[in-house]
This record gives C-alpha cells, structure tokens and sequence, in this order.
C-alpha cells in the first residue's frame, strides 16, 4: 500500500472520533517524567561529588603546611611557602579530578537519560493517540532517525553545562583557601566556605538537571505532535507549588506551535511548554482532521 492509500485508510479510521467536528481535543494528558528527572539529579550529586571526594584527599596536604607555616612565622618567606604548598596540592587534585571525571563516563550515562526520556515519551504520545483516536501507532515509526538530532544535540549540550562544574568548583575552593589562609582565618572557617561553596554548585546543578530534562520533554512531545500535523496544543501545567505565576495563567489556554505564547511578561519572552527556564508544562494536542497525519499500525 502507497502512503496516500495508508492515510486515506487512516482518516477513514479516526474521522468517527471528531463527531462531525473539525478539531479534537486529546484525551489524555502526558505525564511528566519526574522519574527521570530524580536519575538525571541523583546523577549531577554524583558528578559534583567527586570534587568533594578528591579534595578532602588533599586537605591534609594543605593542614600540613598550615602548621608548618605557622610553627616558623618568623621567616619571611613562610607565607610564600604556604601559598606554593597550597598551588602544589591543588594542581595534584586537579589531575586526580580530571582522571574520575573520566572514568565517570558523563557521557554515557547522559545518553542512557535521553533515551529514558525519548522512550517514556513514545509511550505516553501513543497512549494519546490511542485514547482519544482509537488507533495505534506503529512500533518502530518513532525511532531510528526520528529524534536522532534532538537527543544528539540534547546531550552534547548537557555534557558541556554539566562537565564545567566540577572544574569551576575546584578552582573557586582554590581561592577561597589562599584567600583564607593569607587573611588568617582558622581551618575550620575556611572549610566551612568550601562546604558552602559546594552547596551551592551542587543546588546549581540540580537546576541544571530539571531544567535540561524538562526542555527535552518538551521539544519531543513538539516533534511528534508537528510530524503528526498538530498545528494547536492545549497549554497544561502540572498543578503544584513550583508552578510560576504566569504559568496558571497560560493553563488551559490554546496556542499555535507556529505561534509561541509570551512566558515572562517582563521580557516578553515566548516559549512553548518546556522551553521557559525549569518549565514542566505539557502541550496537550488539538487533533485537526484537516492536517492529521499519523503512522498507523498495519495499515488498517
């Protein structure tokens, strides 16, 4: 069967469902992958540890020439001493840091992510079309090539946020201990800035993470609802507390994929669901037999 019989079998299949109506609302609401989105942050814990892990092998490098420092104070070069010990344990560190983020294997494991994501999304876009069309989708339509460029570019993108923290972390508790020990706070004060500061690069992290992982959702469920030839979509928010303001007030609201909503009424930014900084709205389909176009299973 030629593609222009499979579609006109395919309308013959679906047209029932829109009652004489042009277009259709779906049905079914996609979830929203929150169970990847825990992997993706349990994964940036990990990769942000490992700078915690390899600089507490070397802080007794640091508290050793501290006390040696102070124990001859009065030779005028100690300070130099302490500041060059201090650059010798970093730059050791540094190499050690290099080593684990390799074997790591950031990579990898952000690929394995993208493709969790790309799966459930599959399932959940079928489960759409099932439910308010009555047809299935053919199993391997949505793989192969489909989304190669999204999740390509998805995880080239992520590996570059995501591998510059660890690097930038160690070279900002580089300066916190130089700075300390030349304004002559305690080890202990100095410790408890490189907690602080390993705090906030692993909650930056963690944004990251949400971030990332909600803007994929968001472009694949916009690749297949374009490819199936939805040109309208249903603004949905999840419902909870971390939903922004101007969020509520797009939900429930229609717009076109051609024509994206403004986000931030201050900038006047635009974005489909997913595209605004930690966005976990959903599009939901608006279905138009004059545009539909979907793979159908078997052909019939």
């Amino acid at each position: 069967m030629n593609d222009h019989i499979l579609h006109e079998e395919m309308l013959k299949r679906v047209k029932p469902k829109f009652y004489g109506n042009e277009r259709l609302i779906c049905k079914a609401v996609a979830r929203y992958p929150e169970g990847i989105e825990r992997e993706y942050i349990r994964l940036t814990d990990a990769y942000v540890r490992l700078v915690n892990k390899t600089l507490k092998e070397y802080l007794p490098q640091i508290r050793a020439a501290a006390r040696a420092d102070r124990e001859e104070r009065r030779r005028l070069d100690s300070a130099g001493d302490l500041m060059a010990a201090i650059e010798r344990a970093f730059s050791a560190a540094g190499i050690d840091l290099d080593k684990r983020m390799e074997e790591f294997g950031l990579r990898q494991k952000l690929e394995g992510l993208a493709h969790m994501t790309q799966k459930l999304s599959i399932k959940e876009w079928k489960r759409e079309v099932s439910a308010t069309l009555g047809i299935d989708l053919m199993d391997d339509y949505y793989l192969g090539e489909f989304y190669r460029r999204q999740l390509d570019a998805w995880v080239d993108g992520n590996v570059d946020l995501i591998k510059s923290i660890p690097k930038d972390t160690m070279a900002e508790m580089k300066v916190i201990v130089k700075e300390g020990f030349r304004g002559g706070r305690t080890i202990t004060a100095i410790l408890k800035d490189i907690q602080d500061t390993y705090g906030v690069k692993k909650r930056s992290a963690r944004l990251i993470a949400r971030d990332q992982l909600s803007k994929l959702n968001g472009e694949l469920a916009k690749e297949q609802q374009q490819d199936a030839g939805v040109e309208e979509y249903i603004w949905r928010s999840v419902g909870d507390s971390r939903v922004r303001e101007r969020h509520r007030e797009l939900d429930g609201k229609r717009f076109r994929w051609d024509d994206p909503p403004i986000v931030d009424t201050k900038s006047g930014r635009r974005g489909h669901p997913g595209e605004d900084f930690q966005c976990r709205c959903i599009a939901i389909p608006v279905f138009n037999i004059k545009t539909i176009d979907l793979p159908m299973k078997g052909g019939g």
